[in-house]
């Protein structure tokens, strides 16, 4: 009977012992799942840290991209370019044929805006602004193949430094896209002038 006393206090004595070394085994275990738990996530932490700090340093070195024009103006050059490709035609005012003013006074007719027939007195409508302040949608003038006055006019599709992309009705390739780039438009290039409020809407 006392053997089986002992038997027993010692079987007591090992399970215990292997309860106890298992508890701390688990608690090992956990200890290190969660020490490197937060090591990965304390590098994660860091490396966003640094993505973010990459990301506002491009974002303050990027150039800031503002509105071009408003939506007046995006229409007015859709429809515009709508027309590229009709013939040049002298005093037509449709799809079958265009010259510069009736180009331009037929693409400002769609939003409501009355323009005179004639490019000359086109230029004395609306505000007269700086070749440096020009916005798509202003009306380019010109005195072309050596004219004393006005007789050319289109509309600025696109303003770069000091080259102003303009849309217009050519004698040569009807309505189409030039630049004050090229020769022959810088030698004509008389004015720009606004013929709208530029509200952004």
């Amino acid at each position: 009977m006392r053997n089986l006393a002992l038997t027993l206090v010692t079987l007591f004595t090992v399970c215990l012992g292997t309860e106890v070394t298992a508890q701390t085994a688990t608690k090992k275990v956990t200890t290190v799942k969660t020490s490197q738990k937060a090591k990965e996530e304390a590098t994660i932490a860091s490396i966003n840290k640094k993505m973010n700090a990459i990301d506002n340093d491009l974002d303050n070195k990027a150039p800031k991209v503002e509105t071009k024009y408003c939506y007046l103006t995006e229409q007015l050059l859709n429809v515009a370019n709508d027309y590229q490709g009709i013939r040049y035609q002298w005093g037509g005012m449709s799809r079958s044929g265009m010259d510069c003013s009736g180009f331009v006074k037929t693409a400002f007719n769609q939003f409501s805006i009355d323009l005179p027939r004639t490019s000359r007195e086109m230029a004395s409508r609306g505000e007269r602004v700086s070749r440096n302040e020009a916005k798509p949608g202003d009306l380019i003038f010109f005195k072309n193949g050596g004219s004393r006055v006005i007789n050319h006019v289109g509309i600025v599709i696109e303003v770069d430094g000091d080259d102003i992309k303009f849309i217009h009705s050519a004698t040569s390739k009807g309505v189409s896209i030039n630049s004050t780039k090229e020769a022959y438009y810088s030698r004509g290039f008389v004015q720009v002038n606004r013929v709208y409020d530029r509200q952004v809407l």
